[in-house]
């Protein structure tokens, strides 16, 4: 039994113990078993109460970690995003560039074919 019943539980059991010295047991013989169940089931929602204060914390902890693991992961996109638009002109260039090579190389084929044909 929880300290906070169990305080609960003596203060009545004084209070009883003072009515049946001054009236009779009679007087709280059927509240007696009323008030131990009431008392009973306080305890258990007592105790019910304490470890669902336990689970939210560690949900607490759960979900602070999540939202850090989401505030990394979403700086890191932003960056990984940054970079590549910075690095997108630079792309451009270098695939143009292979183009023009590879153009350059068919056209100096072409040529040289033409001029083997023709005795160039």
């Amino acid at each position: 039994m929880s300290e906070r019943v169990s305080g609960l539980a003596n203060s009545i059991y004084r209070e009883f113990e003072r009515l049946i010295g001054k009236y009779d047991e009679d007087v709280v013989k059927e509240l007696m078993p009323l008030v131990v169940a009431v008392l009973e089931n306080l305890d258990s929602v007592f105790a019910e109460n304490q470890e669902h204060e336990v689970e939210l914390e560690l949900l607490k902890e759960d979900n602070e970690q999540l939202i850090t693991q989401y505030e990394r992961e979403k700086a890191l996109r932003k960056h990984a995003e940054e970079a590549a638009s910075r690095d997108a002109p630079i792309r451009c260039q270098v695939i143009v560039s292979a183009h023009l090579y590879r153009a350059e190389q068919h056209v100096a084929e072409s040529v040289a074919s033409v001029q083997s044909v023709y005795g160039g």
